[in-house]
Formats: structure tokens, C-alpha cells, sequence
């Protein structure tokens, strides 16, 4: 057994002492997912074949360039989505309390919600989103309807949940996480309102602020850069965590440095590193998982999944499962490696991991 799964499996074993007393909030956003697979053709003796890869359901649309058609889809779930409500019911499960400022509507709560964590506290500012999910073996294709979304900004949210709440929410936490930054066209207003109503006057130095873009493709590389300044500043009051998948990274390196991003990952992120005046930078995808901070470069290869059984949500899985493993006081290596564990389970069973699911998992180490 290597050193880093017993620190696991200690931390595990005293995750509800260790959890006592620790506080988080996340934000901001809010959607209803409908995760769907798409219809290739059928037959009288196979039923109903969906398309496998993006690559065939791409070729598929390509031929058909010039004319119109129509694709059939099967819903497989209507659920909770976007990556904070995705991200933060998983930690709930696994035993922390999260005060949540999102879209989850408004005068009501939807119903989609409804089945939220006990440990999660629902602030809402606006209506969810909605995105359709189209999943295939090798990734999936989302399409979201913004709804109220786009027009709510920092001035809305401090209007409906009273910046009394939010200062204590967010000035109180021991663990502040902003996730899918680029689904949201305010976005950078919410977090400097942050930055100029909440975090001044607070003991600097004492928290952790976790971040995630999200997909940043359609985003300018103003807002981009504006973005990353704003993650800086929120250094001076705690430690400032970044994590992006590859493509993620592509774009923030392009951003930053103007270059071609090299073909190796860890490259990028060693240049990335070295740019961003954060403490620590992660950079994940399905094949392995690396992160930078100031003592050193950790890797983890998660365990490969041909078929998985769900793979929307599975980075938001990671991003909770490498929280949870800050607030259990582990080292960012083996945090790591309790992210992509979470991440596997949850495409594996369909379901976010409590602790005794990932005890069970360490256990076969």
C-alpha cells in the first residue's frame, strides 16, 4: 500500500471529526439536465441503435450538408444539472454542508431541485437553465437554453438574497467554490462583487477558493483575461485553486502565452503554471490527471472506463472529490487521487459517492 492511499484512507476513516465545524459556499449557477442519447437508425431485429462517438454522429451530420433532416433522440434522465449544484451534491453526500447561491428559481425552487442533499442550503437568484445532454462513449455534446440567466448579475443576486446572507456565506467559509464561469454572461461581475462587497475586512490568508471555466470556447479572450485577474486577486485572501480539463487548457494557454499549446499535457500546464499567480493549477482529462503547486507537479491516471454508465457531471465528481480532499487537510497529490476516484465511481454506478462508497474503493488499493 503506497503512502498517499493509507493518508486516504486515514482521512476517510475520520471524515465526520474532521469535517466538523467546516464551512463552504458555491456559486453560481443552475440548470435542468436532460441527458439523452441520439438515434442512429432501427431495425425490426436490433430496435433502436444510437450513435456511439461524436466522430460518427459528426460524419452523420456532415453528409448530410445541403438538405434538411431530423434526428430522434431517448431521454434517460431529466436531473439536476450545471456544475455547481452537480459538484456540490456530491460533497453533501460525502458529509460537508454547502450554502449554495444558484439558479434554482424563483419564487420556487424547481422540482429538479428538489431532490438536492439535506446538507445543501439553496440560495436562489433567478430560473435554471436548460441543457440537453447528448451523450456518446467518448464524450458528450451540450446544448443549453439560458433563459433568465444571461440578464442576472451581481446587483440581482445581492438584491434577492440580501447581501447580509451572502456576507455570511461567503465571508465565513473555510472553502469558496465559483465554478462554470463561462456559461454564465455575468459571471465576472459576481465574482468582483465578491472581491469588492464580501471578502475586504476579512483575516486574509485563511481560505481556500476553488475555480473551474468550464468550456470557454465561445468566450473573448478579454473576458478570459479579465477572468483570470479576478482569480489572482482573490490570492490575497486565501489560496487560489484553478482546475480545466484539455481543452480548457488549450484555450487559457492560447489566451496567455499566444502559442500553439504543445501536445503534452503536462507541458502546457508547466507554462501555464509558471504564468498564472495562483497556488495550485489542475489540468485533467479521462487519461490522466496532473496538478502544480508550490512544492511540486503530482500525477494520477484514473482508471479507464470504456463504457461508462454516465459521464455528464463526471468533472464536476472530480472537482468535488479534489475538494473534499482539502477539507480533509490532504496534500494536493492526494487529493488528486481522491478526485479521480470519485470520478470513476460516479460514471461507474450513475451515483455521487458518499464515504464509505470511497473507503470501499481505497480499500482494494
Amino acid at each position: 500500500m503506497s503512502e498517499k492511499i493509507r493518508q486516504i484512507q486515514e482521512a476517510l476513516q475520520n471524515a465526520p471529526e474532521l469535517l466538523a465545524g467546516k464551512k463552504v459556499a458555491a456559486g453560481f449557477d443552475g440548470f435542468v439536465d436532460s441527458i439523452v442519447k441520439v438515434v442512429n437508425y432501427k431495425t425490426d431485429n436490433a430496435g433502436t441503435v444510437f450513435f456511439r462517438t461524436i466522430g460518427e454522429f459528426g460524419s452523420y451530420i456532415s453528409s448530410k450538408s445541403g438538405s434538411g433532416f431530423s434526428l430522434e433522440s431517448e431521454e434517460l434522465v431529466q436531473k439536476l444539472g450545471g456544475n455547481m449544484p452537480i459538484m456540490v451534491n456530491a460533497m453533501a453526500g460525502m458529509g460537508t454542508s454547502v450554502n449554495c447561491v444558484g439558479a434554482f428559481g424563483v419564487p420556487h425552487v424547481a422540482p429538479a431541485f428538489a431532490g438536492m442533499h439535506a446538507n445543501c442550503m439553496l440560495y436562489s437568484y433567478t430560473n435554471p437553465g436548460f441543457t440537453t445532454a447528448m451523450e456518446f462513449t467518448d464524450g458528450k455534446i451540450m446544448l443549453a437554453q439560458m433563459t433568465d440567466l444571461n440578464h442576472a448579475d451581481w446587483l440581482i443576486i445581492k438584491q434577492t438574497v440580501g447581501l447580509a446572507n451572502l456576507k455570511a456565506i461567503f465571508g465565513t467559509a473555510d472553502l469558496v467554490c465559483l465554478v462554470n464561469w463561462s456559461e454564465l454572461d455575468h459571471s465576472n461581475s459576481m465574482w468582483h462583487g465578491l472581491l469588492t462587497d464580501i471578502l475586504p475586512g476579512i483575516l486574509s490568508g485563511q481560505k481556500h477558493f476553488f475555480f473551474d471555466l468550464s468550456d470557454c470556447s465561445k468566450r473573448s479572450h478579454e473576458a478570459i483575461s479579465s477572468a483570470i485577474k479576478l482569480i489572482e486577486q482573490f490570492g490575497t485572501y486565501g489560496k487560489a485553486t484553478l482546475s480545466l480539463n484539455r481543452n480548457e487548457a488549450n484555450i487559457l494557454y492560447k489566451t496567455l502565452i499566444t502559442d500553439t499549446p504543445p501536445a503534452d499535457l503536462q507541458a502546457v500546464g508547466n507554462k501555464l503554471f509558471t504564468t498564472l499567480a495562483i497556488d495550485t493549477l489542475i489540468i485533467h482529462n479521462a487519461k490522466i490527471s496532473v496538478a502544480w503547486d508550490g512544492d511540486g507537479t503530482y500525477v494520477a491516471e484514473p482508471a479507464f472506463i470504456a463504457d461508462p454508465k454516465i459521464s455528464t457531471g463526471a468533472g464536476d465528481n472530480f472537482n468535488a472529490g479534489y475538494c473534499m480532499g482539502k477539507l480533509l487537510g490532504l496534500a494536493t497529490g492526494e487529493c488528486l487521487i481522491l478526485a479521480n476516484a470519485t470520478s470513476n465511481i460516479y460514471m461507474n454506478t450513475g451515483e455521487s459517492p458518499g464515504i464509505a462508497a470511497l473507503a470501499s474503493y481505497f480499500s482494494e488499493q
